[in-house]
């Protein structure tokens, strides 16, 4: 399987986007239209070992996941949301770094993210 960042965008904003539970309830994701549960299984499973998300991954470091379950973004999770929301923003990135072709790294995904957002509000580094 390969990584596929749109997947990974869209799972991120999607957790982002679940309404805060009342009491005790409990809001989480475990799917995604369109997607199989297997994919949305192995990026959720990338997206914990990111340190993205806190998450129930049925699987484990050995063997592929099976079944996965989002509860929340962490710190750093909320972060690259609010780096990737802008739809403008993400299609300029996109194309000129996630290629086939391209080599790059998530690292060098986040700092061209923040790069583009800096130059978008004036800030010079």
């Amino acid at each position: 399987m390969k990584r596929n960042m749109d997947l990974i965008r869209r799972i991120v904003l999607a957790v982002q986007d679940l309404p805060v539970g009342q009491g005790r309830e409990t809001q989480a994701l475990n799917s995604l239209d369109g997607v199989e549960p297997l994919e949305f299984a192995a990026h959720v499973q990338l997206l914990e070992e990111a340190g993205l998300v806190m998450a129930a991954v049925n699987g484990g470091e050995k063997r592929p996941a099976a079944h996965a379950v989002v509860f929340r973004l962490t710190w750093a999770g909320h972060e690259f949301a609010d780096s990737i929301r802008d739809d403008t923003l993400w299609k300029k990135v996109r194309e000129h770094v996630i290629k086939p072709s391209a080599s790059w790294t998530f690292t060098t995904l986040g700092e061209l993210l923040k790069a583009e957002i800096r130059r978008q509000i004036g800030l010079s580094e």
